[in-house]
């Protein structure tokens, strides 16, 4: 069993290391190969996220996404791959995200049956030039009858389908680990504290994020954006407080230490940063985006504009009944579809490999919409 990851960090960790875990513990062999970028965590916090019967496999500048220096990085990612899948004749390659899509696709595995979670099309970021977005959805079409998608969403599993006309395409919504979430924690008192989580990039629109907070300014609303990235700059002149990369546990207790949790979006996939906010019991207010409205169902307040979403924080400062109650629906609502279990269970079953778990259900087949 050998997983792929471009850049092992954010969301995709909170996939990948349930699933490495689960097959190394029922005595399959299992490597992650993996990149970096600044908010993967450190090697030491790697080895205790993943079984000790997991094989680390690093890939030096994987993951660092500029010039010449991203093309030789993913060559030399090829390079590691091909060793690694040489080490047996067959076996299950997981491919997580567009870019660890590419590499694995690419490099030919005769005995092994591959799977590819996109995690998000990367020809969906309007923030790259036409060019590079086109090239990257005619890869996408040229290469995809080399794996079985496993698309981490309903949404992402009818964009397969309708644009690349595949049928080998099957659903696994992503999910996290609910079976110890604490109480809900209170909320802090007086002025409204505002917060986002994850990298500070265009997926995220920071750009709207930072338009909110000046349009709520001298409201007693304080804005916070939980992490980093390397386009801050709009955060920074809005007097948005960027945190930083923070630790699991820190980002947990920031999102208890905020009154409602704003997730602007360009294009997703199924984010898990806000499956996180949705378990911490927080009202939500989002981007009105297939998948999102996928995730949160009637338990969070959707909107358009940086406009609209200043009037449901207005609306939401002034009813603390109507915060707990999304939050509260927003965590049974997790708690119900988007577990750790169901993930594991139905990704082994589409691996097929059901019978490592009892209760292992059928992933669901993507329709066209």
């Amino acid at each position: 069993m050998v997983h792929l990851c471009e850049a092992l960090a954010s969301g995709i960790v909170k996939v990948v290391v349930p699933l490495a875990n689960e097959t190394a513990a029922a005595g399959i062999p299992t490597a992650v190969i993996h990149g970096r970028r600044p908010e993967t965590p450190s090697e030491h916090e790697l080895a205790a996220m993943f079984d000790p019967r997991v094989r680390l496999v690093g890939v030096p500048g994987w993951g660092q996404r500029s010039g010449s220096g991203a093309l030789r990085s993913a060559i030399r990612a090829a390079a590691v791959l091909r060793r690694e899948l040489s080490r047996y004749e067959r076996g299950v390659l997981h491919m997580h995200s567009t870019y660890a899509g590419l590499v694995g696709r690419l490099v030919a595995s005769p005995g092994w049956t591959r799977f590819y979670t996109p995690q998000g099309y990367a020809f969906l970021n309007a923030s790259h030039p036409g060019a590079v977005r086109g090239t990257a959805f005619m890869a996408e079409r040229l290469l995809a009858g080399r794996a079985h998608v496993l698309a981490c969403s309903l949404t992402e599993g009818a964009q397969a389908v309708e644009l690349f006309g595949s049928h080998d395409v099957s659903v696994v919504q992503n999910g996290l680990d609910v079976g110890s979430l604490p109480p809900f924690a209170p909320e802090p008192n007086g002025h409204l504290v505002v917060a986002s989580i994850g990298r500070v990039v265009y997926q995220r629109r920071p750009d709207l994020f930072a338009v909110l907070a000046r349009l709520l300014r001298g409201e007693d609303a304080e804005f916070v954006w939980l992490g980093d990235g390397p386009e801050r700059e709009p955060l920074d002149r809005a007097g948005v407080d960027v945190s930083g990369w923070l630790s699991q546990d820190e980002v947990a207790a920031a999102i208890a230490g905020a009154n409602v949790i704003v997730h602007f979006s360009a294009f997703e996939g199924l984010p898990l940063a806000l499956l996180e906010a949705m378990t911490a019991g927080r009202a939500i207010v989002a981007s009105d985006l297939p998948a999102i409205r996928e995730v949160v169902g009637d338990t969070a307040i959707v909107v358009r504009t940086p406009s609209e979403a200043a009037v449901a924080l207005r609306k939401l400062s002034a009813d603390e009944a109507k915060r707990r109650e999304l939050g509260r629906r927003a965590r049974d609502r997790v708690r119900r579809l988007y577990t750790k279990e169901a993930m594991v269970g139905r990704t082994l079953a589409a691996y097929g490999l059901a019978d490592l778990r009892d209760a292992a259900a059928a992933p669901e087949t993507a329709r066209r919409p």
